[in-house]
């Protein structure tokens, strides 16, 4: 059996986090050879990876590591039935605030406006950069970032890039793109908020930031347009900071304490509202048709049933980079090290080319 070694590279922060404890072994995750891909039509989720979301959940509010269970399927994901009457009483009010449209646009910022236009002008591959450099030159933290990206991609360069038209031609249509879309969308993520969206925001971004870079390679291998994947990656965690900022609105009498909502069975009805609430708010901001109609699909059929090519990326997206973060701090699963099923080849050369950019 060929054995395929997945590197797991550490952020700055994650560093940090790793070095407040003895330093576990690094994990390697490895997959078996890959099976015969079905026929396009009949391509399935591939949510074959190891189920940790109550584990993730747990690190994402810094609490203990919590037990894994076994990989669940679609039609056992987002049940209720398990939890006690208290706890049906909070996800019934989170579902409310779901479904009304004014305290569900309270939770985030809108889009800027700025961000669809860039969008639209870096989607034609023969955009005029002087015209790109104009409408981001609007915007002095994204000038700056922009040109901070252009001068980090050339550091053998003698003289460093100081024109932001210059800046936008050196850098390239992809990773403008990824730039101003990192850039733009960041304040969505800050830590400005109650109790739980602040204690869990750090580690969102950081998680939102891998994902998205996974996911517009996932994106890239299956012939979809890498800004899509990005996007999509980049925004599924901010239904996270809207689900916990819309649990700190219910005040802290009403919200369960730490222990009970890292428990698995809660931790898995909050991940199903997440993604419901990530299509309520992605689907307004109307960045492209493929998201839109990817959000369709996961509100219908769920993250883990979704069928269209867009939402399969985000599905292994999401859960490799679940894994990525749990392994980068010392909390992977026992167990979770060992084979993982069939994950075919263009996966797992997309994780390789995100880990290695680090």
């Amino acid at each position: 059996m060929s054995m395929f070694r997945w590197p797991l590279a550490l952020s700055p922060w994650r560093r940090l986090r790793v070095a407040e404890r003895a330093t576990p072994p690094r994990p390697a995750l490895v997959a078996v050879p890959a099976a015969p891909a079905p026929a396009p039509e009949a391509t399935a989720p591939a949510s074959a990876l190891p189920e940790v979301t109550a584990s993730f959940f747990a690190w994402l509010l810094s609490q203990p590591n919590t037990e894994a269970v076994p990989a669940i399927g679609p039609e056992a994901a987002g049940s209720d039935t398990a939890l006690d009457e208290p706890s049906r009483a909070v996800l019934a009010k989170l579902d409310e605030v779901i479904q009304s449209d004014p305290q569900r646009s309270a939770l985030l910022p809108r889009a800027p406006q700025v961000l669809p236009q860039l969008m639209r002008s870096l989607r034609d591959d023969h955009y005029v950069s002087v015209e790109v450099a104009a409408r981001i030159g609007k915007d002095a933290v994204l000038a700056a970032e922009v040109i901070r990206a252009a001068n980090g991609s050339h550091r053998g360069s003698r003289e460093p890039i100081v024109d932001l038209s210059q800046a936008v031609l050196s850098i390239g249509a992809d990773h403008l793109r990824r730039v101003i879309a990192k850039s733009v969308l960041r304040p969505i993520f800050d830590v400005r908020g109650a109790r739980l969206s602040a204690m869990a925001a750090p580690q969102i971004w950081v998680n939102a930031e891998f994902k998205a870079r996974l996911c517009s390679a996932l994106a890239a291998a299956e012939g979809l347009d890498p800004l899509d994947g990005y996007l999509a990656g980049m925004l599924h965690d901010s239904g996270w900071t809207a689900l916990l900022r819309a649990l700190d609105g219910l005040g802290p009498q009403q919200v369960p304490a730490l222990p009970k909502l890292v428990d698995p069975a809660f931790s898995h009805a909050l991940a199903e509202r997440r993604d419901r609430l990530f299509c309520k708010l992605l689907r307004p901001w109307q960045l492209s048709m493929p998201l839109v109609a990817m959000a369709d699909d996961i509100e219908t059929h769920g993250l883990a049933g979704a069928r269209l090519p867009l939402a399969v990326a985000l599905q292994r997206a999401h859960a490799l980079a679940s894994l990525h973060a749990l392994a980068c701090d010392g909390r992977l699963p026992s167990g979770m090290d060992g084979p993982l099923m069939s994950l075919p080849p263009g996966v797992q050369a997309g994780y390789l080319s995100v880990t290695r950019a680090d």
